[in-house]
């Protein structure tokens, strides 16, 4: 990320190494009932996660969603992924969306969660 801070010159890119030299306190985790209310009618945008993705017994239907995160729990990851999603880390978004185009931040919602749509 830091060099597609230099190279690029994307603010998106910014935000993300930002969040990433946070401390761990800085960094919660998002359920996957949180994310799935974020993604509602943004589905052709990858949800920009620096922190884990848990799982949430609550959610009945996950829709198809790209994600990109630091961790994933392995049953968030499996429902994700069997609804037809996407479950990325930060290199394989590096490689897809190097300039961050269509980039929308989320802002700081209830002090615990941070995101960054694509």
């Amino acid at each position: 990320m830091i060099f597609l801070v230099r190279r690029t010159g994307s603010s998106s890119n910014a935000v993300i190494l930002k969040r990433l030299f946070m401390s761990k306190t800085n960094k919660p985790p998002i359920s996957l009932k949180r994310l799935v209310t974020f993604m509602k009618g943004k589905e052709y945008k990858i949800a920009v996660i620096v922190g884990p993705v848990t799982d949430e017994k609550h959610v009945y239907e996950v829709p198809a969603m790209k994600v990109a995160a630091l961790r994933f729990i392995e049953t968030s990851r499996a429902r994700i992924i069997k609804a037809g999603g996407e479950c990325l880390m930060f290199d394989q978004l590096a490689l897809m969306e190097a300039l961050g185009q269509n980039m929308r931040k989320c802002i700081r919602r209830l002090s615990r969660i941070y995101a960054v749509l694509l």
